[in-house]
């Protein structure tokens, strides 16, 4: 039994090291410092509600396909797939629209990590929707569920930075 559990441990160590790598952030910068002008609040006010027009519809399709596929994944590989794929799309479009976003530099960073983590993420769907069996297909629970904590992360920094409330799920 440790020998496939090594094997499923590996793929999420390799993740941790991909982020850990290109990804680490320090505490969040100060957007909204005491010394920050009534038109600095109100442009970081705009930027997040320019965030949120993009994250509340994406959030949204992603409910929809991240169910999809837990409902398709133990018996419905094709459809499974599917969702995947739907997700994938999904995380480039949001990845897209927010690096259309013109943000202060300290902010731009985060968004810049995000989207890296998110393209991470990409990879992995796209590898998993390529899985030929119900049992590869599943064997990238354990990487997936590291993807996604690792963007909820950069996700709950960004809207920190934003000054928004961290979001309604993870």
């Amino acid at each position: 039994m440790a020998p496939a559990k090594s094997a499923l441990l590996a793929p999420v160590a390799f993740f941790v090291m991909l982020v850990a790598g290109g990804c680490s952030s320090s505490a969040p910068a100060s957007s909204t410092s005491p010394t920050s002008s009534a038109s600095d609040r109100v442009s970081i006010r705009s930027l997040g509600e320019r965030y949120l027009a993009i994250a509340e519809p994406a959030n949204h399709r992603l409910d929809v396909e991240v169910d999809a596929y837990a409902d398709n994944a133990r018996h419905n590989l094709a459809a499974a797939e599917q969702a995947l794929r739907a997700e994938a799309a999904t995380e480039r479009n949001f990845d897209r629209q927010l690096a259309a976003i013109s943000f202060p530099p300290a902010i731009e960073s985060t968004a810049q990590a995000l989207i890296r983590i998110n393209e991470i993420r990409v990879r992995l769907t796209l590898k998993q929707a390529a899985a030929h069996s119900i049992q590869a297909l599943l064997s990238f629970t354990a990487t997936h569920n590291a993807a996604d904590a690792e963007l909820e992360a950069q996700v709950r920094f960004i809207r920190s930075e934003l000054g928004l409330p961290p979001p309604e799920t993870s």
